[in-house]
C-alpha cells in the first residue's frame, strides 16, 4: 500500500478510538494507537495489518479522505505506533522457526497457536513470544523464547485455572500495543447456556527497555478480567500506551465502555455516545501502579455533563437516558458503587457483581457520592421534562443518608412535607389482604369511604363520619387483567432487574416473569428490610401498589416509580408509565375514584400527587398504615391501621 494511502487509512481508523479513551489533555501523551480487545481476530484467523479485522479496514478505507489537504495533514501528524498483531503458528504449532535456522519446540502436551517475533532483549535478533495451548484450548501459557537460547523458553503468564470453562470455544489474540508492551487477550467465548460469569482474561506484558541492560527479561505487568455482562449489554475495553505523567515512560490506559441496554430499558438512540472511562496504570520502576484519580475523575465529568444536559428542555430526554447508562457503567466497573453507607459486607456483595477485576480484586472507584449524583441528574432531567413523579422516584432510590444535598433540596421542592393527622378510626374491621392486592378501602366520588369487611361493605359518611352497611358488592382482592392475575414482584440475585410475576389463568401452574424497567437495587423494600442489604438474600418480595388492570395488562407503582405491564404480545413487556394514568381506577387501588390522585409510599412518607396539582409528602401517622387510598383531590387519605380504617388529613 502506498505510504500516503496507508496514512490516511490509519487516521480514519485510529482517531475515533483515541477520542473514546477519555484522555483529552493528558500531559505529553504520545499518539499510540489504542488496542481494542473486541477487534482481535479469532484464533487461527488471518491477521490484518494494523490489528484491524478485514471488514474494519474496508470500512475505514471507504471513509478515508482524499486530496492534497489530507496529504498535508499526514505530513504534519506525529508518527503513531500501530498495534502489531500476532500471526498463526506455522507447521501445525509443533515448532516455530527463528531466523538463522533455529526453532523453538512447543512444550510437551502443548501446541503453539499464535505468536510474535520481535527483539525483546536488545541483542539484535528476533525472539519469540507465543501462546501455547492444550488440545482442548482451555489451558495455556504465554512463552518467551530468546533467539540466543531457543531451547530454554520461559513462561510469562499462565491462564488461571478457574477460567478453563468446559464447553467454551476460546479465542486468543496477542498484540504489541506499544514499544515496550504486549497484550494477550483470552476470550472464552461461551454460549448463553454456559455460566454468565465466564471471564475474559487480559495479560499485559512489559518488555525491558534500552536502559534495562543486556539480559533483561519481559515480565507480566498486569492482569485484567472482564466478566460477561447480562444479555443485551456489551462490555468493551481498549488499551492505549501513553505517557500520562510526562516522565518519559509509557503508561497504560484501559478505557472501559458498556454498550446496549437491559431488557426492558429502551435501547440507546442512534448516534448517542457510549460512556467510557479510563483505568490508568503508571509505569514505575517497580511495575505498573494504578492512578488513584481514575476512573473517579472521568465518572464525575460524565455526571456533570449529564446534569448540564438535564437542565435543558431539548437535551433533558437524552440526559435521562445517559444517566441510566452511566449508572450501569458505574455498577459494572466499581465494586463500591453501593454508595456512601456501604459496609465491608456490602462491598463484598458488590464485588461479586462487578464486571472488571484487576488481578485478584475488583476495582474500587472511591466515589461514595457518585450514585446519588447520578440519581440527582436523572431527577433534574425528569423535572425539566415535567415528570415530577419520575424525578421523585429517581431521588428515592437511595436512603436519606446517601441522598445528596442537592437531591434533598430538589425532593423538598417537588414534594413539600406536610404532617398528617388522623381524623377518624373506624369501628368496622377491614378484611385482611396480602400485600400487592387490591386493598379493602376505597373512596367514592362524594368523599364517603367504603370498607370491605369479612361480612360485607361498610360506608363511612364523609361529613358525619357515621358508619352504616352499604349496598355495594365487595370488590375482589386479586389484581386481574382478563384471566391473568398479578401475583407479586420479586428481587432475585440472578436477575439484573426487578421481576413481575403473573399467572396466565387461575388454574395455571407456576408463574410467568416480566422484567421491569427498574434495576434490582431500585424499588422499595419490604417493611423492616434494609435499604441496601449486606448481601443478596436470594429471593425477596418487593412491595408495590396496584393502580389499574385492564385487558391490556397491569399498572403498578413501586414507590414513586410507575410501571405498565403489557400482556398483549406473546412475550409480555413493561415500560415506565407517565402520570396521570388513562386507565380507570378500580376499587382498592392506590388512586382516587376519578383516577387523578394517587397515594403511594415513597421517600420515607406517603406521596400524595394530583394531576395538575403539586405533589406532597405526608409524614406522621400515615407511615404506620398500609393499603392507603386517596379521595378525589387528595384532601383525605385512608389507610389500614391495625384492625381499623384510619382517615387522615394534612395539617
Amino acid at each position: 500500500m502506498h505510504d500516503r494511502s496507508r496514512s490516511k487509512l490509519l487516521r480514519a481508523v485510529l482517531l475515533p478510538l483515541l477520542a473514546a479513551t477519555g484522555c483529552d489533555g493528558c500531559p505529553s501523551s504520545r499518539p499510540y494507537t489504542p488496542y481494542t480487545l473486541g477487534s482481535a481476530a479469532p484464533s487461527g484467523a488471518p491477521s490484518s495489518p494494523g490489528g484491524a479485522l478485514p471488514d474494519e479496514v474496508g470500512a475505514a478505507d471507504a471513509g478515508a479522505a482524499d486530496g492534497d489537504d489530507a496529504g498535508a495533514a499526514d505530513a504534519a501528524a506525529p508518527a503513531r505506533f500501530t498495534a502489531v498483531p500476532s500471526v498463526p503458528a506455522p507447521d501445525g504449532g509443533k515448532r516455530w522457526p527463528l531466523e538463522g535456522g533455529a526453532a523453538v519446540a512447543a512444550p510437551t502436551g502443548r501446541t503453539f497457536e499464535t505468536g510474535l517475533l520481535l527483539d525483546v532483549d536488545g541483542d539484535g535478533a528476533r525472539d519469540l513470544v507465543a501462546w501455547t495451548r492444550s488440545p482442548d484450548g482451555l489451558r495455556g501459557e504465554l512463552l518467551f523464547a530468546p533467539a540466543a537460547r531457543p531451547g530454554a523458553p520461559r513462561t510469562l503468564a499462565a491462564l488461571p485455572g478457574d477460567l478453563a470453562a468446559q464447553g467454551c470455544a476460546p479465542r486468543v489474540g496477542l498484540s504489541q500495543i506499544g514499544p515496550a508492551m504486549l497484550a494477550l487477550d483470552f476470550d472464552p467465548h461461551c454460549g448463553a447456556h454456559l455460566p454468565a460469569r465466564a471471564a475474559r482474561w487480559i495479560a499485559v506484558i512489559r518488555l525491558p527497555g534500552a536502559a534495562s541492560g543486556a539480559g533483561a527479561l519481559p515480565e507480566l505487568a498486569l492482569e485484567l478480567r472482564l466478566r460477561t455482562p447480562p444479555p443485551d449489554e456489551a462490555l468493551s475495553a481498549a488499551l492505549e500506551v501513553a505517557d500520562r505523567d510526562a516522565d518519559g515512560r509509557d503508561d497504560l490506559v484501559v478505557s472501559i465502555g458498556l454498550a446496549g441496554a437491559l431488557r426492558p430499558f429502551p435501547a440507546p438512540a442512534a448516534g448517542s455516545p457510549e460512556p467510557r472511562v479510563p483505568l490508568v496504570f503508571l509505569d514505575r520502576p517497580a511495575g505498573l501502579s494504578r492512578d488513584a484519580a481514575q476512573p473517579g475523575e472521568a465518572l464525575r465529568g460524565l455526571v456533570a455533563s449529564a446534569l448540564r444536559d438535564a437542565r435543558g428542555k431539548a437535551t433533558a430526554p437524552a440526559a435521562a437516558a445517559a444517566a441510566h447508562r452511566l449508572r450501569r457503567l458505574h455498577a459494572a466497573l466499581c465494586a463500591d458503587a453501593a454508595g456512601a453507607g456501604a459496609s465491608a459486607g456490602r462491598d463484598a456483595a458488590r464485588a461479586g457483581e462487578a464486571l472488571v477485576w484487576v488481578g485478584p480484586s475488583p476495582v474500587r472507584c472511591d466515589e461514595p457520592g457518585l450514585a446519588a449524583s447520578i440519581d440527582h441528574a436523572e431527577a433534574v432531567a425528569a423535572a425539566t421534562r415535567g415528570a415530577p413523579l419520575a424525578a421523585i422516584a429517581a431521588l428515592d432510590r437511595g436512603d436519606a443518608e446517601a441522598r445528596s444535598r442537592e437531591g434533598g433540596k430538589l425532593l423538598a421542592k417537588l414534594a413539600p412535607q406536610v404532617t398528617a393527622a388522623a381524623v377518624y378510626r373506624s369501628i368496622a374491621a377491614p378484611q385482611p389482604s396480602r400485600p400487592g392486592s387490591l386493598g379493602p378501602l376505597a373512596f367514592e366520588a362524594n368523599g364517603d369511604l367504603l370498607i370491605r369487611t369479612a361480612q360485607g361493605v361498610v360506608r363511612v359518611d364523609h361529613a358525619t363520619l357515621g358508619e352504616s352497611a352499604a349496598d355495594v358488592p365487595p370488590w375482589p382482592a386479586a389484581v386481574l387483567a382478563g384471566p391473568a392475575e398479578l401475583v407479586g414482584v420479586e428481587r432475585r440475585c440472578d436477575a439484573p432487574t426487578l421481576l413481575a410475576l403473573f399467572r396466565s389463568s387461575p388454574d395455571a401452574v407456576g408463574a410467568m416473569e416480566v422484567p421491569l424497567p427498574l434495576l434490582r437495587d431500585q424499588g422499595p423494600r419490604a417493611r423492616g428490610g434494609a435499604a441496601s442489604p449486606e448481601r443478596c438474600a436470594g429471593t425477596e418480595r418487593v412491595p408495590f401498589s396496584p393502580l389499574a388492570a385492564s385487558a391490556r395488562g397491569f399498572d403498578i407503582a413501586l414507590g414513586a416509580a410507575l410501571v405498565s405491564i403489557d400482556l398483549r404480545s406473546a412475550a409480555p413487556t413493561s415500560a415506565a408509565l407517565s402520570f396521570p394514568l388513562a386507565t380507570p381506577a378500580p376499587r382498592g387501588a392506590a388512586r382516587s375514584p376519578d383516577g387523578k390522585t394517587l397515594a403511594v409510599p415513597a421517600a420515607g412518607g406517603l406521596l400524595v400527587a394530583t394531576a395538575g396539582g403539586a405533589a406532597r409528602l405526608w409524614v406522621g401517622d400515615t407511615a404506620l398504615g398500609s393499603a392507603c387510598v386517596p379521595a378525589n383531590g387528595g384532601a383525605r387519605v385512608a389507610c389500614v391501621g391495625g384492625a381499623a380504617a384510619v382517615i387522615y388529613e394534612a395539617r
